[in-house]
């Protein structure tokens, strides 16, 4: 495999970069210390991945190599003051990222961003269902999810970034939804008014709305069981996404 020696390149390089910035008087001293705390980071990133893969990706490697080099090619008073810190600073931040997202890359990592996405694909679903028997402002609340959820599933495949904060917004109301779905589905079983207000409502006997309501039940602790684990997830493993 080529890529082990090419992350460790990638390391050798950032620590060269990492002596430059040490030199460099161009930075305000605080964008100068993030940025050293990000390259030995990054650098220590690196060289942990280079002794962990277990995917062979040269060209992505190669691609954090080069990236590397220009960083370190750019490290320089003359360059940034042509550039502007700001410029600089994100490629410095960018080359963070790239080492956090690594793992994913190249230790197999993206098994558990897969699961978080099937459980969130899952429990959204769940969630559509759930809201099917209930009343119209929840079926209204659905819809208006509907467009960020679909935004959100496509980028996340993606491994975006937008995709991951469309899904952390777009989590929070299903979840509370779930738990008020729960509540009204359970009723139907405790209290013979709701018992019958909803065998009114769907036009069925009463022992066809528990039958319904039951079902709704396994599916709203289906909801919250996995998106609860979807965001858990998605929060752990945000360095993912680019």
């Amino acid at each position: 495999m080529k890529s082990p020696d090419l992350l460790k390149e990638t390391a050798e390089i950032l620590e060269e970069v990492e002596e430059r910035i040490r030199n460099l008087s161009s930075l305000s001293p605080r964008k100068k210390q993030n940025a050293l705390n990000k390259i030995r980071e990054a650098k220590e990133n690196f060289r942990k991945m280079a002794g962990e893969v277990v995917i062979d990706n040269d060209e992505l490697a190669s691609f954090f190599l080069k990236r590397a080099t220009k960083l370190k090619n750019s490290t320089n008073d003359k360059t940034i003051e042509k550039l502007g810190e700001k410029t600089y600073i994100k490629d410095v931040e960018a080359m963070y990222k790239y080492s956090k997202a690594a793992p994913y890359d190249f230790a197999g990592y993206m098994k558990y961003v897969n699961r978080a996405y099937k459980a969130y694909v899952w429990g959204m679903v769940s969630f559509f269902v759930v809201t099917a028997f209930l009343p119209l402002e929840f079926k209204i609340t659905s819809l208006i999810l509907l467009i960020p959820i679909i935004l959100s599933l496509l980028s996340l495949r993606k491994r975006g970034y937008s995709g991951l904060m469309l899904a952390f917004a777009a989590i929070p109301i299903p979840l509370i939804t779930g738990a008020l779905a729960l509540r009204a589905y359970i009723e139907v079983f405790i209290t013979p008014t709701a018992l019958q207000e909803a065998a009114q409502g769907l036009g069925v006997s009463p022992s066809t709305a528990q039958l319904i309501a039951g079902v709704m039940v396994l599916f709203g602790i289906a909801e919250i069981a996995l998106l609860s684990y979807a965001i858990y997830m998605f929060y752990k493993h945000r360095h993912a996404f680019l």
